[in-house]
């Protein structure tokens, strides 16, 4: 009398194999997906940093009424260094209208924005600065994923903004 058929151990084998296999064709289905989702969330970033950059870039250097009064929020700013501790948490990052961005994925991104002053050599720190060092950096879960820098030269002649030349 002849047995055909699979024992138990050639079925659990065969079931392994079969698992190893399928793990093997699938894995870099899901690495892909995941790759998409950072790229995503990484073009999101430099986007949300480039507009917050140009908005800073357009007002002038100096400030053209020479007070801060009046200043209290990102729509009456009126020159770059108001932006300086300038920050956004997750969830609320808004466009100059203060309208929440609409995309899901920025919900877990963060934007802050730092203005430093820069001095050149042997420059009087008493005198106004000659440079502003304007830094806007994206963070996703509190880790870094975009940070955008620009120096901007305070040209006396032009005040319409930092691409003077």
């Amino acid at each position: 009398m002849s047995n055909s058929g699979f024992t138990l151990i050639e079925a659990l084998l065969a079931s392994v194999v079969l698992a190893m296999v399928v793990g093997a064709v699938v894995m870099p289905f899901t690495a892909g997906a995941a790759n998409t989702v950072q790229n995503a969330r990484s073009t999101l970033a430099i986007n949300l940093a480039q507009d917050l950059m140009e908005e800073i870039l357009a007002k002038p250097f100096h400030d053209p009424d020479g007070s801060d009064a009046g200043e209290t929020g990102r729509s009456n700013w009126d020159d770059m260094d108001d932006y300086d501790g300038y920050s956004e948490a997750e969830g609320s990052i808004a466009g100059f209208d203060g309208v929440a961005t609409g995309d899901p994925a920025s919900t877990a991104l963060t934007r802050n924005v730092t203005v430093a002053s820069v001095y050149i050599a042997g420059q009087d720190q008493s005198e106004e600065p000659t440079f502003l060092r304007v830094t806007v950096n994206i963070r996703y879960h509190g880790d870094a994923l975009v940070s955008l820098s620009r120096l901007v030269y305070a040209n006396a002649v032009s005040e319409g903004g930092g691409d003077d030349d």
